[in-house]
């Protein structure tokens, strides 16, 4: 069984996880969105915070290592949820004008 470190976890999050959710957004449904936005994101900014401070408990990040920094992790989670708050009101009016 192969043990993936906490930093590796979290590089997964913010390099495979977050631009998914990305992926055919614009024919994302609102029930998706609504989850996503309350529940989702919420869980995966809590898992990425936990992840962080095992990090630092295990010495996996260096001093100034910014993906195990607690600001640097809630601005990554508030600016993906600005960009798919915008990309929903996108696909609103994209809908809206198109019908």
């Amino acid at each position: 069984m192969v043990t993936v470190s906490s930093r590796k976890r979290i590089e997964s999050i913010e390099n495979d996880v977050i631009p998914s959710l990305f992926v055919g957004v614009l024919s994302k449904d609102e029930a998706w969105f609504k989850h996503t936005l309350d529940e989702t994101l919420p869980k995966l900014k809590a898992r990425a915070l936990h992840l962080a401070e095992e990090c630092k408990n295990k010495c996996e990040c260096q001093e100034n290592d910014s993906i195990c920094d607690e600001a640097y992790i809630t601005a990554l989670f508030e600016k993906t949820r600005q960009k798919l708050m915008k990309e929903h009101l996108t696909r609103e009016g994209h809908s809206r004008y198109h019908h």
